[in-house]
């Protein structure tokens, strides 16, 4: 299994992967099966952050993984202020500034003409949203010319179905030496559950949790600390990854922790940077449900795994890519655990809106939003709906085209694709987000590093390599693969 460490923050000396004035930080090594090992490097220019200019070595493989070319003869000296740049944000998003403005090299934008480097301020803004979730959105200003280049959000949102898990064992500990049961898990890293309105951990005399009714409020709590601690294993026993623990997370909380009741009637769950956190809405109770579902807890628990491996930006195709990852994560951790109250599906958030599923992997167009396959556009896309051309390639990687028992997937090439399998395609996924893509990888780039994965995993020109080839092919998402004979 992949295992995940710390690496610390170790400059690289420069000539094999970096330019003059710039300089790479080791900061977390994977190790490969074959004992490869993949050492993620944040990236500085004379000092500046490089927002997407992540790197990833693969041992004395090559080529390594980047989205950003070397960086040359940048002027960092910024002609716009900081205190303009607050402004400029202040003035473009009905938002609060929050904290100072960062210098930095941006090189994210939605679109490959918008990512030229070119050094901006990196405005933090906090508020809610009119959809009554809260925003931390960071508006990254041109530090020569003051036009806002492109945003991104720490809060990761998603719609889901708030549906009750049955009766399921829950791990939790005492209050001292009292007898009181405390909504927090000692196993998992210490996850626990609260109520969001008065912040404080769900408690219980005798360890007979909730009654299964929206009306007690134990009883979301049930659903998520139950979802969470499913997640954990799944990617401890999958993938022998520790979803909760710090040991490769190098600033904030050591574990992660669960809000639910989070506003008034919110139909919507969210994962947050800025907490390290997730929160659930209870639905209205009409149209929704409550968002505290297995495939909505562990779709929002996977956005903490993305933060902690490639960081994918959550904005144009890398957005999307991240949104499908952890819509796959819900799906996959929905196999793992075989609830019957839960039947296992390829369906996004099918227990939180009442009249249909929120998301559909097999034909994402049946959202009637989003699309079956990639086109120049699909970046310019809420990132709920890019998303749809990654879920549609993992369900053809998984289960082929055509009829089967979880849908009928059309191809956008009219090829036929076989299926790996849902295990290896899972295990690809994985390998390709923890080794090979960066936070700006966009769909050309996640074609290429599963590729890569596929033949570390399994040999090159193999079974799996050539099924990843067709399954993105399948989605339009083509590139300068390899030959294979």
């Amino acid at each position: 299994m992949t295992g995940v460490m710390l690496a610390g923050l170790v400059a690289v000396p420069p000539p094999a992967y970096a330019a003059p004035g710039e300089e790479l930080h080791a900061v977390r090594t994977v190790t490969g099966p074959d004992g490869v090992e993949h050492i993620h490097h944040d990236r500085t220019y004379q000092g500046l952050p490089v927002l997407g200019g992540d790197v990833i070595t693969h041992g004395d493989r090559a080529p390594e993984s980047r989205t950003l070319s070397p960086l040359t003869a940048l002027s960092t000296t910024p002609q716009v202020s900081g205190p303009a740049a607050v402004a400029i944000a202040a003035k473009s998003f009905p938002y609060e500034p929050s904290g100072s403005p960062r210098l930095v090299i941006e090189g994210i934008g939605d679109t490959a003409a918008a990512r030229v480097p070119a050094p901006a301020w990196d405005v933090l803004v906090t508020g809610t949203r009119p959809d009554g979730l809260p925003t931390a959105l960071h508006v990254l200003v041109d530090a020569a010319t003051g036009v806002v280049r492109t945003t991104y959000d720490d809060v990761q949102a998603d719609t889901g179905h708030g549906f009750h898990s049955g009766d399921v064992p829950l791990t939790t500990t005492t209050s001292g030496t009292s007898t009181l049961r405390i909504l927090k898990d000692p196993t998992r890293g210490t996850f626990g559950t609260y109520d969001a309105d008065t912040r404080r951990y769900f408690t219980d005399a005798d360890g007979d949790w909730a009654n299964g009714k929206p009306s007690n409020p134990q009883t979301d709590g049930v659903d998520v600390q139950w979802g969470a601690a499913v997640t954990y294993d799944f990617y401890k026993q999958t993938f022998g990854y520790t979803l909760v623990e710090n040991s490769d997370f190098s600033d904030g909380p050591s574990t992660l922790n669960a809000g639910v009741h989070e506003g008034d009637k919110l139909s919507n769950a969210y994962w947050s940077a800025q907490c390290h956190c997730m929160r659930f809405g209870d639905g209205n109770g009409v149209t929704t449900n409550p968002y505290t579902s297995l495939d909505v807890v562990a779709h929002e628990a996977t956005h903490s795994v993305i933060a902690r491996t490639a960081k994918l930006f959550y904005t144009g195709e890398s957005g999307g890519l991240n949104e499908a990852t952890a819509d796959i994560a819900g799906n996959l951790v929905e196999f793992f655990a075989a609830n019957p109250n839960d039947t296992p599906d390829y369906l996004v958030g099918e227990k939180v809106w009442k009249a249909a599923p929120l998301r559909y992997m097999d034909r994402p167009s049946r959202d009637g939003a989003s699309p079956d396959c990639w086109s120049p556009t699909v970046g310019s896309l809420d990132v709920h709906r890019s998303s749809g051309v990654g879920n549609h390639a993992f369900f053809l990687l998984a289960n082929g085209s055509g009829p089967s028992a979880w849908g009928d997937s059309p191809t956008c090439d009219g090829a036929t694709v076989t299926g790996v399998g849902r295990d290896t395609a899972a295990r690809l996924w994985f390998h390709a987000l923890t080794t090979q893509w960066t936070s700006s990888t966009d769909y050309a780039g996640a074609r290429a590093g599963m590729l890569a994965a596929a033949s570390e995993l399994y040999g090159q020109c193999g079974a799996e390599y050539r099924a990843v080839q067709a399954a993105w092919s399948a989605v339009a998402v083509t590139g300068a693969d390899q030959p294979c004979p």
